[in-house]
């Protein structure tokens, strides 16, 4: 094989070569058991690797598009960062389990590319000791895309993701609470995960009006809201039952007061 031929071929493959993953990085790690021990635990959130302190402080509340965070005031990105999100777009956070070793037990990667958990555990009846995990899923608009919010426990080296059944209809599904412009949440009391209430409103799903739209288009303007008033009460065996009181005719948003307990069920 001639130099020159080999030197293309060489070329060549460096061209259909992969590009390097997106790699991740720590972003917080939290102590949840036996600290100092051999037998510590850790929760730790990750995240692209690739994000600045700017980058991230504009992205938290505001859109993810690197179109816009990208040109956000105070950050900077020289042409291969922005070519790298050109290519690849942003990666969704992970949250992990590792051991003192930094061993990963378990991992699951997130609705979205930032998240967060609580600085400090809450006690649930049971013993259990919870973490709420948030998942920023803003997008700079909007009135329901926010912060998600879920509850986890570590049991046998294993995440345990808390789950609620709704007392009126038995459907079983995974806790997931929104900070949003319509729809928001209190734990009462606040220091324990033992009861939460949730206010969320939303356009009348059970008018006719709304069920005859069709995909793109718009919402009739005069389409009545309704107001969902929610509470969640802990189980004592690790999950939830949820209760809901619906008033239609109503509207709610974070520019009003939260609503008084007599307002949600039981």
């Amino acid at each position: 094989m001639s130099r020159p031929y080999a030197l293309s071929l060489l070329l060549l493959l460096a061209a259909c070569s992969p590009a390097k993953p997106i790699e991740f990085v720590v972003h917080q790690s939290t102590v949840v058991a036996d600290a100092g021990k051999p037998a510590e635990r850790r929760i730790q959130i990750l995240e692209d690797a690739r994000f600045t302190p700017a980058m991230r402080a504009a992205m938290w509340g505001g859109s993810k598009d690197s179109a816009d965070f990208l040109t956000a005031p105070g950050v900077t990105a020289d042409a291969a960062l922005k070519k790298s999100f050109a290519e690849t777009e942003p990666r969704r956070a992970l949250v992990r389990l590792t051991d003192a070793g930094g061993k990963v037990l378990a991992e699951r990667q997130l609705d979205c590319e930032l998240a967060a958990m609580g600085d400090h555990a809450l006690p649930q009846a049971g013993g259990r000791t919870v973490w709420a995990v948030g998942n920023d899923c803003s997008t700079g608009d909007g009135l329901y895309a926010g912060l998600i919010t879920r509850f986890v426990t570590v049991e046998g080296d294993k995440f345990v993701w808390q789950r609620y059944v709704d007392a009126a209809s038995r459907e079983n599904e995974e806790m997931t609470l929104v900070q949003a412009a319509r729809i928001t949440w209190h734990l009462r009391p606040k220091d324990r995960a033992e009861s939460i209430l949730e206010v969320s409103c939303h356009p009348d799903f059970t008018d006719p009006r709304f069920q005859a739209v069709k995909p793109g288009e718009a919402l009739p303007a005069d389409l009545p809201d309704v107001v969902d008033y929610i509470r969640y009460r802990a189980d004592g065996q690790g999950g939830w039952v949820r209760q809901q009181r619906t008033v239609k005719g109503k509207t709610w948003d974070d520019r009003q007061d939260f609503p008084p307990e007599s307002a949600f069920p039981g």
